[in-house]
């Protein structure tokens, strides 16, 4: 989990993060957004529009086990749920928390 806020704060760093439910939401909409991660304390229902979201823009939507407050921490920003929009990070970020899809699987089996 260490790893996977390191690079938040990474792409944060980077200036490819957004941050906040509404800006994450208008990210996607705009195809800007490689992946939607949120916090694990984050409600059930921001959660559920949260992957709505992401199926609308054919990306994913991760739910990490760290808290909004350790989230918070390792973006430097106030937030539970964040927009990671540049696809290197994103693949990084899902390589680490394990969650990638099968045909980027398939792909670095090859």
């Amino acid at each position: 989990m260490d790893k996977v806020l390191s690079l938040l704060g990474l792409c944060r760093r980077a200036g490819r993060l957004q941050a906040g439910f509404d800006v994450c939401r208008e990210t996607a909409r705009a195809k800007k957004a490689a992946l939607l991660i949120a916090a694990g304390d984050v409600s059930e229902k921001t959660y559920k529009n949260l992957r709505y979201e992401a199926g609308r823009a054919g990306i994913q939507a991760v739910r990490i086990q760290a808290g909004m407050a350790e989230l918070s921490k390792a973006c430097g920003i106030k937030a539970g749920v964040v927009a990671v929009t540049d696809e290197g990070f994103a693949g990084a970020l899902l390589k680490e928390y394990g969650e990638l899809p099968e045909s980027q699987q398939r792909e670095k089996e090859e």
